[in-house]
């Protein structure tokens, strides 16, 4: 089934690189907060399946070196709506 959204599958297959630069501290950041892609590394969202089930939900949120690669990491394909 879609999520409310009406997206399907964004949860459990792979991390999804997102094209926000890493901050560490969110706890007083407002709703969905936007960080220049800038510096070394990006935002991972959403778990993969190199994980347990305790961390595969949307607000998972992680860091990687956006010049590492990894089998559980990926990214979605997106467009505007026509």
């Amino acid at each position: 089934q879609p999520n409310p959204w009406g997206l399907f599958d964004m949860l459990g297959n792979v991390w999804e690189w997102c094209y926000d630069g890493y901050k560490g501290d969110l706890r007083q950041a407002a709703t969905d907060p936007v960080e220049a892609a800038t510096g070394t590394h990006r935002v991972l969202r959403g778990g993969g399946w190199d994980g347990g089930a305790y961390g595969v939900r949307a607000a998972r949120r992680s860091t990687f070196a956006s010049s590492s690669r990894d089998g559980s990491i990926g990214f979605r394909v997106v467009r505007s709506s026509p």
